[in-house]
């Protein structure tokens, strides 16, 4: 237990694992990056934004205010980045780095995954969201609203 000046006695609870609840939903983008590496962190940013389907980046960001522990330099001293031999298309070592913590923290994608999206599998929504088509004939939304009253 950590004491810090807004926990005195310690976090007694065992904190969330975003990475491992992210895998575990079925994201197929899940990264980590260190807000002390800013040029590493963009680069994962970029290509969440970019990736189609779903994204997490677990951002590590030390409280200068309260959290006088876990600084930027201790998170210096225990992230690194993921190689070029580690594949991040392979979720059941993707699970173990998300386990991975303490000594050494994983920094970069621990996992994708670039499965079709629901919006591409459905044949009405791969051109534009229903919102956005145009409606058609008046008379044909008519009958169809006729034929579920």
């Amino acid at each position: 237990l950590m004491p810090s000046v807004s926990t005195p006695k310690g976090v007694l609870e065992e904190p969330v694992n975003p990475i491992g609840l992210a895998l575990s939903e079925g994201a197929t983008f899940v990264a980590r990056g260190f807000a002390g590496d800013t040029e590493h962190l963009a680069g994962l940013i970029e290509q969440a934004v970019h990736h189609k389907g779903f994204a997490l980046i677990d951002v590590l960001q030390p409280c200068v205010t309260f959290n006088r522990q876990n600084t930027f330099e201790w998170y210096r001293q225990r992230t690194y980045q993921l190689g070029d031999d580690y594949d991040p298309r392979d979720r059941i070592t993707a699970f173990a780095k998300a386990l991975e913590w303490g000594e050494k923290i994983p920094l970069g994608i621990i996992y994708q995954n670039d499965r079709p999206t629901y919006e591409a599998q459905l044949g009405a929504l791969k051109t534009a969201p229903l919102v956005k088509q145009a409606m058609g004939d008046p008379g044909q939304f008519e009958k169809l609203l006729d034929e579920f009253m």
